[in-house]
């Protein structure tokens, strides 16, 4: 039993790095959209005010 789970272990870390990786890429993509989006809003290309 002990055999099985060990070798189950690599493909499940490799699973969970390559969902991980996916999930943080398309958070990333959004808020790059939403950040362009928001520039595109500001009348005249100004800063918004700090």
């Amino acid at each position: 039993m002990f055999e099985i789970g060990s070798a189950l272990v690599p493909p499940l870390i490799a699973g969970g790095a390559s969902v991980t990786g996916a999930v943080w890429s398309t958070r990333s993509e959004t808020r790059a959209k939403a950040a362009e989006h928001a520039e595109r809003k500001l009348p005249g290309g100004d800063s918004p005010p700090e």
